[in-house]
């Protein structure tokens, strides 16, 4: 009988599918079903992946939150044109 090792564990026969990218998502958020997330100790491939996706949204979540600056949508809605039936432009008001 082999030990119960590396060498010696059974390995899970059962195919189970990559972890899609929406639940690589989810798993950075904390949201995944547990019974998916166990297919992370079994695929470095997953991990790898997954723990890529957990670094990236921290470093998104440390970027300067930017907004417009005051009046920028009506400016820019005041440059739009809209076309009309007779092939011509209106601006818009």
């Amino acid at each position: 009988m082999k030990p119960a090792g590396p060498e010696g564990r059974k390995k899970n026969t059962m195919h189970v599918p990559h972890l899609t990218p929406d639940e690589i998502v989810l798993w950075a958020e904390g949201l995944l079903p547990a019974a998916r997330a166990l297919h992370l100790s079994d695929c470095p491939d997953c991990l790898a992946t997954a723990e890529r996706e957990r670094v990236f949204f921290l470093q998104l979540a440390r970027l300067e939150q930017l907004a417009p600056s005051p009046g920028f949508a009506e400016r820019v809605m005041g440059q739009v044109k809209i076309p009309t039936p007779s092939g011509g432009f209106k601006m818009t008001e």
